[in-house]
């Protein structure tokens, strides 16, 4: 009978202590891209919550930094350049001479227009409600993280959640020089200038659409492939036409290669690259991985 009347008060004195413990936010959210954001503003607007989200690079994650926004920017160039190169006469256009692409003044005006929408989110925050900090974030226990800004100040902060939205990053697959040698999709949109010779290694979206680009704005583009073709996963209606029209556009296919064994530097700023099937590529100014994304 004794233990009937003492475990519930201690069930509630620890129900006290908890209820008495304070933190500085409800809700921390570790990622500032479209996870992070969404739940950060959410929480603060619909639930009334107190938010901190953490972001180490720019606001607006993977798709408007380093994917779909810029991509968008630079498949629009490039439709231009295709328009020019193969539909205008037809239509009854003439430029009278040669049409050339500033590539650094496309890039200033994308990084631009990519810098207005990481303001936007800011600007989204603030309305919200949400406070924001940059810096990189590590767990001090279940309830603290300590953040590590640009100059090495380290600050701690509390919540009662905390939320991982960190998102992926693009993947390198082993082999010499790989890493050292070659850029990921997140490289290509630093290029300050278009490669005379790229190489993209891969044989998804990402692969696809970036040697489509580079090949339309006038690079000599290479489209390393493991197996038979690029896309393989997805309806053979849509591979096999995107085969036939890549090979159209003058992209040259390594098939069957089972992927790139190693990728050498020649002394100088080209790449010689090695394949497993034991073919070599020679010569290319970018080596471009696009071999998938890890969280």
């Amino acid at each position: 009978c004794g233990h009937g009347h003492h475990s519930p008060i201690k069930i509630k004195r620890k129900t006290n202590t908890f209820i008495m413990t304070t933190y500085d936010f409800d809700l921390i959210c570790i990622g500032g891209g479209s996870g992070g954001i969404a739940c950060a503003k959410r929480s603060a607007t619909s639930y009334g919550k107190k938010v901190l989200c953490i972001e180490r690079a720019r606001l607006g994650g993977t798709c408007v930094n380093v994917g779909c926004v810029p991509k968008k920017v630079m498949w629009s160039a490039a439709h231009i350049a295709h328009t020019l190169k193969h539909d205008m006469e037809h239509y009854g256009f003439s430029t009278g001479g040669e049409v050339t692409l500033d590539f650094p003044k496309l890039k200033q005006a994308r990084d631009k227009y990519v810098k207005r929408l990481n303001g936007i989110y800011a600007s989204g925050f603030a309305k919200a409600g949400v406070e924001h900090v940059f810096g990189e974030a590590t767990f001090v226990d279940e309830h603290t993280v300590k953040v590590t800004d640009k100059d090495g100040q380290v600050t701690n902060y509390q919540a009662e959640k905390i939320l991982i939205a960190t998102g992926g990053r693009p993947h390198f697959p082993p082999g010499e020089g790989v890493e050292e040698n070659c850029i990921s999709s997140d490289g290509f949109f630093d290029l300050e200038d278009l490669p005379k010779v790229a190489v993209v290694v891969g044989a998804g979206y990402i692969a696809v659409e970036l040697a489509g680009v580079l090949n339309s704005l006038g690079s000599e583009t290479h489209l390393v492939v493991r197996k038979g073709r690029a896309l393989r996963e997805f309806d053979p209606m849509i591979s096999e036409a995107l085969d036939k029209e890549m090979v159209k556009q003058g992209i040259f296919i390594h098939r069957n290669t089972n992927g790139v064994a190693k990728v050498a530097t020649d002394g100088g700023n080209k790449k010689n690259i090695t394949l497993h099937n034991g073919d070599t590529i020679y010569n290319a100014d970018v080596v471009l991985m696009a071999a998938g994304r890890v969280p």
